[in-house]
């Protein structure tokens, strides 16, 4: 059995540390960002037993090495899951060159980084779980959630829906701290227990965007803004912008010289990118954020 497996991506090379650092998902466990090691370390639960895969990047690929040997079935399912969360599958022709057609300086700079894949996690489910915990509150907030709720399953992967619904709103309320989200989140679990999540998690490539949202937006505590960027999650960018409270002034700084701009504005700003304008946005966003760091 081998010990190691090299992963390409779909068409153009990866840089892993650009892919990690896309949004906030690497603060959150099961992930462990060892930023100058290069290391992103995760936790998963493959064949009934807990495994850390240790993520780096190799040349233009990245190279997945588990703490114990995998059988074919279970490298099998271990690739599947790292492809996912490092959107090594999501076809990016194109982007860069719409994205000038927006700010050829973004574009020069995300081209210099590498930047345009986003990390996901190795679900639909645990996607969903993060972006409610979330939603209407500070950032740092809600990574004490998530890694409190991480907390219920005790071999430190991500909690399988069950554990939610058996710890309960209360439960949830009182060791999670999630407040108003308790009902939702078991609502979701209820949900993904039955295979809804996982089921749309299957087909979310291929539907239509407004099927795509009117099923993410079916999803307790999910709404517009966090079913496009679940659906940014799985590349796809065609379901409409995700104008929220960081986007606002990152466009603000960025292109319209520290005035507010509506979200027509924004819009309009970002409309000659085509079918990459909600992409071109994000990153616009993420920049900044990424700079502040």
């Amino acid at each position: 059995m081998t010990r190691r497996s090299r992963l390409q991506p779909h068409g153009t090379s990866l840089r892993l540390e650009r892919v990690v650092v896309s949004h906030g998902w690497f603060q959150t466990p099961p992930f462990a960002w060892d930023e100058h090691a290069g290391v992103l370390l995760r936790r998963e639960r493959v064949g009934g037993r807990a495994v850390e895969l240790r993520i780096t990047e190799s040349g233009q690929s990245v190279l997945v090495e588990p703490s114990v040997e995998l059988t074919p079935n279970e490298w099998r399912v271990s690739k599947q899951r790292v492809r996912r969360m490092l959107q090594l599958d999501v076809d990016l022709d194109g982007f860069l060159e719409a994205t000038a057609r927006v700010d050829e300086g973004l574009a020069d700079d995300l081209r210099s980084v590498g930047a345009g894949r986003l990390l996901a996690g190795a679900s639909l489910w645990e996607d969903v779980v993060k972006a409610i915990c979330g939603t209407n509150v500070a950032w740092r907030q809600a990574v004490n959630m998530i890694r409190r709720i991480t907390e219920l399953e005790r071999d430190g992967t991500f909690p399988e829906p069950g554990r939610l619904i058996e710890a309960g709103e209360e439960g949830l309320r009182e060791h999670a701290r999630v407040g108003y989200r308790a009902p939702y989140l078991v609502g979701a679990a209820r949900m993904a227990a039955d295979g809804e999540i996982s089921s749309l998690d299957a087909v979310a490539t291929h539907l239509p965007p407004d099927e795509l949202m009117r099923r993410l937006t079916s999803i307790p505590g999910i709404g517009p803004t966090s079913a496009r960027f679940a659906s940014y999650l799985r590349g796809r960018f065609d379901v409409g912008l995700a104008i929220d409270s960081a986007t606002v002034p990152a466009a603000a700084e960025r292109w319209f010289d520290g005035d507010r701009p509506t979200n027509d504005e924004i819009a309009a700003k970002v409309e000659p990118a085509g079918e990459w304008a909600a992409a071109t946005l994000y990153w616009a966003t993420m920049r900044r954020w990424q700079q502040s760091l």
